[in-house]
C-alpha cells in the first residue's frame, strides 16, 4: 500500500467521534481485543488482516477519546461553578506568561506611542486549593490572570495566589465563539483572577524543565526588545506574526485582515515553520553542511522555535509534517504526501484526540490537502497563459500564488462561510501582494531577533527595514479592503450544503475514474444549483411566517434583535461596547443580517449604547431611532459622531408614535411622552424608549431601564400594555408597588430577563412579583439567548444554554 497512514487516519477519526458515547469504551476494548488478535494471527489472509488493522485503529481511537474525558484534570470543571467564588490556589505556571496591552492607555514616548501592560495572563497547573481553611490536593489547570504589576512571574514559577475562580462560560449566543471548548482542548477548565494587590506570593522559582525554561527566557527577552524598540501598533503586529503571542490589535486592523482573507499570515502558522526552515536550510548549506548533519540540527531547530513561538497549535502540527518529511529524506524514502499528512494527523490526534474539533485543525489539514490537490494542475494550466508576462521568474510567482491561494479558496470556501460566516474573493489579491511581504518580515524579523539574543542593538539597527515592510503590508491590506464587493458576510451555511458541495467536488475530481463525461459532471452542478436555490425560496417562504425576537445574552446589557416576516431587522440597544463586537456582530454575521433597518437606543447607558459603535462602524445601519436625549459621555459622543458621518438619519421617539414597515406587524412607542418625564434628568432610565411589538395575538413589551418614576406614566396606557413577552424593566431590578402593578397589568406569558453577574440582580422581590402573575421566567445569564418566534398565534421559546423549547399558545393563554 503507497499510504498506510491514510486508511488507519481514517479509521481513528471515526473512533475519535464515536468515542463519547458511554458505550464506546467497553466496545471498544472487546472489538479492538478481537481485531488485535485477527491481525497477528497466522494464516488470515492479507485482506482480513488490513481490515483487522483498521477495525484496531477505530477502536483504539473510541478508548483514546473516552480516556481524554476520564482524565482527572476534566474533573476540575465539574468541582467549578459559573459564578466566582474565592478560593487560594497552590500550583505552578506551565507556559510563558502573556502581558496583552491595552490600546486605550497610550503614553506618548517622544515619536512614538507605547501602551502600558494592565495584565498577566498564564496557565497554572494546580497542586492544592482551598476554599476556605483547609487546603486539599487539587488536579487541573486554570488560566490565571494577575493584575498586580509588581509580580512578575515566569515559566516554572510556585505560586500562592489569592483570588476568585470559576468554570469557562458557554457561549450564550448563536454565532459567538466558544471559549470553554477552545480551552478545554488544552484541559484547561477554570479561570482564575488573583486579587490586585498582593493576591499572588511566588515560593520557588524555576521549578520546571531547565530547557525550556532557558527558551522561555530566550522568548522574554525578544519581547522585550521588540516592545522597547517599536511602537504600539509595529510592536503588536511583530509579536503576533514572529511569537505568537495574542496582544490587543486595533479593531479596524484586525478586521481588515480577516475580511480581506490574510488573518493567517498575522497570527503565527505553518507559514512561518515553512519560512524558517527554508532559512536555515539555505544557511546550512552556504556554510556547507553535510546533509547527514542539517536534517537533525532542522529537526532540533524547528522543536526550538515550536516552543519559542508557545507551542501554538498551527506551529505543532506544520513541525510535525516537517519532521516527518525530514526524516523520511534522511532514510532516503520516498515522500508519500498523502501518507505524510495523514500520519501528522495520527499523531496530532493521538496526542490531543479533541484537536479533531478545533477549527485551526480541520482548516490546516483542508487547506493542505486542496494544495496537493489543485495547485499542480492548475499552476501547469495558468502558467502557459501567462507568457507575456516578463521576467520567468515572475510569471512562476504569479502562477503559483494564483493557484495556491484558488486551491485553498475553492477547497476551504464553504468551511470559513461555516465558522467565521465570511466569502472573500479580494483574499486571491490580497494573498498574492502580501505574501511576499510577510515572507521578508518573517526572514528579517527572526533573523535580527536571534542576531538581538547576542547583540542587543541588531533590532534596532534593523528597524527602519522592519518598520518600512509593516508599512507597505498595512497599506496593502487597507487598499484590498476598500476594493468594492471584496468580501461578503453570509449566514452560516447548512449541514446539507457543505455534504452537497464536496460530494460535488469528489466527483468533479474523479470525474475520468468513474467515467462520466464533463457534460454530465456539469448537469449534476446545475441540478445542485436549482436545488439548493428553490430551497432557499421554500425557506423564506416558511420564515415569511414569523415574527422573530432574540434577547442576546450580552452581561449586563440590553440588546434585542427584533426580525419581521418581511425580512427588516431593528436592533433595540447594543449592551457594552466590548459585548457588541463579541456578541452583537457575530450574531448578525451568523443570522446572514448585513443591513439593519433601525437601531433604537432606548436611553444612553453605556451597556445599552455602547455596542452601537461597532455595530456603525461595521454593518449598514438606515436610521438611529432615540428618546432625543444628548448625552455627554464618551460613548454616546461616539455614536453621534459615527451617525453623523455616515449619514444616518436620526429621529426622537415619543409615546403615540409608529414605526410603519410591515403590515404584518405593529411596533408602536409607548414610553418616553412628549417632552420626557417631568421631574426626571432627561438622560435617566426612567425616560427610556419603551416599544410594543405586535402580530396577531402575540405581542412583545420591550422596556429598556425604566424604573419607579416612569413606571406610573407608563401605566397610564391601562389595558394596552397587556402582552405575551415582556422583557423585564432594568434588568430585574427592584421596582417596589408600582412594579408590582405593572406585572399585574401586563400579565406576561413569558418575562425574560436580561442580566449579567455584576449587581447582584434580578431583584428576589421583582422574581417573585413575577412569578405570580404565572410567568414562565428566562435569564439570559442562566439560558443565555432567549429566541422567540411567533405567527401570530403560537409563541416558540427557545434559549442558547440548556437547549430548551417550549410551545405557548398564546390564545389558551389570554
Amino acid at each position: 500500500m503507497s499510504a498506510p497512514f491514510v486508511p488507519v487516519t481514517i479509521a481513528f477519526l471515526f473512533g475519535i467521534l464515536l468515542g463519547p458515547f458511554r458505550w464506546s469504551a467497553p466496545l471498544g476494548l472487546v472489538v479492538g481485543a478481537l481485531s488485535a488478535a485477527l491481525a497477528i494471527r497466522r494464516g488470515t489472509r492479507e485482506r482480513w488482516s488490513s481490515v483487522a488493522v483498521v477495525v484496531l485503529w477505530l477502536c483504539l481511537g473510541m478508548l483514546r477519546m473516552a480516556l481524554w474525558h476520564s482524565h482527572p484534570s476534566a474533573r476540575l470543571a465539574t468541582a467549578l461553578s459559573d459564578e466566582p467564588k474565592k478560593v487560594r490556589l497552590h500550583g505552578v505556571v506551565r507556559d510563558d506568561p502573556v502581558q496583552p496591552f491595552d490600546p486605550n492607555d497610550l503614553e506618548s514616548g517622544g515619536t512614538s506611542r507605547r501602551a502600558r501592560p494592565v495584565s498577566a495572563t498564564c496557565v497554572v497547573e494546580l497542586l492544592h486549593a482551598a476554599s476556605g481553611s483547609v487546603w486539599r490536593p487539587a488536579r487541573g489547570r486554570v488560566r490565571a490572570t494577575v493584575e498586580d504589576p509588581r509580580v512578575h512571574l515566569a515559566y516554572g514559577d510556585e505560586l500562592l495566589a489569592e483570588g476568585t475562580w470559576s468554570r469557562v462560560p458557554s457561549p450564550g449566543n448563536p454565532g459567538q465563539y466558544d471559549w470553554r471548548e477552545a480551552l478545554a482542548r488544552q484541559q484547561i477548565h477554570g479561570l482564575f483572577r488573583a486579587k490586585a494587590a498582593g493576591g499572588v506570593v511566588i515560593v520557588q522559582h524555576r521549578r520546571a524543565n531547565s530547557v525550556l525554561g532557558v527558551i522561555f527566557r530566550v522568548r522574554q527577552r525578544w519581547t522585550t526588545l521588540i516592545r522597547q524598540t517599536f511602537n504600539t501598533q509595529e510592536a503588536g503586529l511583530l509579536l503576533s506574526l514572529l511569537l505568537g503571542q495574542r496582544v490587543a490589535l486595533d479593531e479596524h486592523l484586525k478586521a481588515a485582515f480577516v475580511e480581506t482573507g490574510t488573518i493567517h499570515m498575522l497570527v503565527i502558522s505553518g507559514f512561518n515553520v515553512g519560512l524558517v526552515a527554508w532559512l536555515l536550510e539555505l544557511c546550512l548549506r552556504v556554510m556547507g553542511w553535510p546533509w547527514r548533519w542539517r536534517w537533525p540540527f532542522l529537526i532540533i531547530s524547528l522543536g526550538g522555535y515550536c516552543v519559542l513561538t508557545g507551542c501554538q497549535p498551527p506551529v505543532v502540527r506544520a513541525m510535525l509534517m516537517a519532521w516527518i518529511v525530514l526524516v523520511a529524506g534522511a532514510f532516503d524514502r520516498v515522500i508519500s504526501w498523502s501518507n505524510t499528512l495523514a500520519a501528522a494527523a495520527l499523531v496530532i490526534l493521538w496526542l490531543n484526540p479533541t484537536q479533531l474539533f478545533d477549527p485551526g485543525f480541520q482548516l490546516s489539514f483542508g487547506a493542505v490537502v486542496s494544495l496537493l490537490v489543485f495547485t499542480r494542475r492548475w499552476s501547469a494550466w495558468l502558467a502557459p497563459r501567462l507568457n507575456w508576462l516578463r521576467p520567468a521568474g515572475a510569471r512562476r510567482y504569479v502562477a503559483l500564488s494564483v493557484s495556491t491561494t484558488g486551491a485553498v479558496w475553492v477547497g476551504l470556501a464553504p468551511v470559513l462561510a461555516w465558522y467565521f460566516h465570511l466569502v472573500s474573493p479580494v483574499s486571491m489579491l490580497a494573498n498574492l501582494l502580501i505574501a511576499p511581504l510577510m515572507s521578508a518580515l518573517v526572514w528579517v524579523g527572526t533573523s535580527l531577533l536571534m542576531v538581538a539574543t547576542v547583540v542587543d542593538p541588531a533590532l534596532r539597527w534593523g528597524h527602519g527595514v522592519l518598520s518600512l515592510l509593516l508599512t507597505a503590508t498595512l497599506r496593502s491590506v487597507s487598499w484590498c479592503h476598500r476594493i468594492p464587493g471584496g468580501y461578503w458576510f453570509v449566514g452560516q451555511p447548512s449541514a446539507g450544503f457543505l455534504v452537497g458541495y464536496y460530494v460535488l467536488l469528489g466527483i468533479s475530481l474523479l470525474r475520468s475514474r468513474l467515467g462520466w463525461t464533463a457534460n454530465r459532471v456539469l448537469l449534476c452542478w446545475v441540478a445542485a444549483l436549482t436545488v439548493w436555490l428553490w430551497s432557499g425560496v421554500a425557506r423564506n417562504a416558511v420564515a415569511s411566517r414569523w415574527l422573530r425576537v432574540d434577547i442576546l445574552d450580552v452581561g449586563h446589557g440590553d440588546c434585542l434583535i427584533v426580525r419581521t416576516p418581511r425580512g427588516q431587522t431593528l436592533v433595540v440597544d447594543a449592551g457594552s461596547e466590548e459585548a457588541g463586537r463579541s456578541r452583537v456582530i457575530p450574531f448578525l454575521h451568523f443570522a446572514g443580517i448585513t443591513t439593519v433597518d433601525a437601531v433604537v437606543l432606548t436611553h444612553p447607558d453605556a451597556d445599552h449604547i455602547g455596542g452601537a459603535i461597532p455595530l456603525l462602524e461595521s454593518i449598514r445601519v438606515n436610521r438611529l431611532l432615540t428618546n432625543g436625549v444628548r448625552d455627554d459621555t464618551m460613548s454616546a459622543l461616539r455614536v453621534q459622531y459615527l451617525a453623523a458621518s455616515r449619514r444616518i438619519q436620526e429621529v426622537t421617539l415619543a409615546g403615540g408614535m409608529r414605526l410603519i414597515g410591515d403590515s404584518a406587524v405593529d411596533v408602536e412607542v409607548l414610553h418616553p411622552p412628549r417632552g420626557l418625564v417631568p421631574g426626571a434628568a432627561p438622560a435617566s432610565n426612567d425616560n427610556s424608549v419603551v416599544l410594543k411589538v405586535t402580530k396577531g395575538s402575540v405581542s412583545f413589551l420591550l422596556c429598556g431601564d425604566i424604573e419607579e418614576a416612569g413606571l406610573p406614566w407608563l401605566l397610564r396606557q391601562g389595558g394596552r400594555l397587556r402582552s405575551s413577552v415582556l422583557k423585564v424593566p432594568h434588568h430585574g431590578s427592584r421596582l417596589g408597588e408600582v412594579g408590582e402593578r405593572f406585572f399585574n397589568t401586563v400579565q406576561p406569558a413569558v418575562a425574560v430577563l436580561s442580566v449579567g453577574r455584576l449587581h447582584h440582580l434580578p431583584a428576589p422581590d421583582t422574581v417573585d412579583a413575577l412569578t405570580r402573575t404565572g410567568a414562565r421566567i428566562f435569564s439570559t445569564r442562566r439560558d443565555g439567548a432567549v429566541s422567540l418566534r411567533t405567527d401570530g398565534t403560537q409563541l416558540e421559546v427557545r434559549t442558547g444554554r440548556g437547549r430548551q423549547r417550549v410551545m405557548i399558545r398564546v390564545s389558551e393563554r389570554l
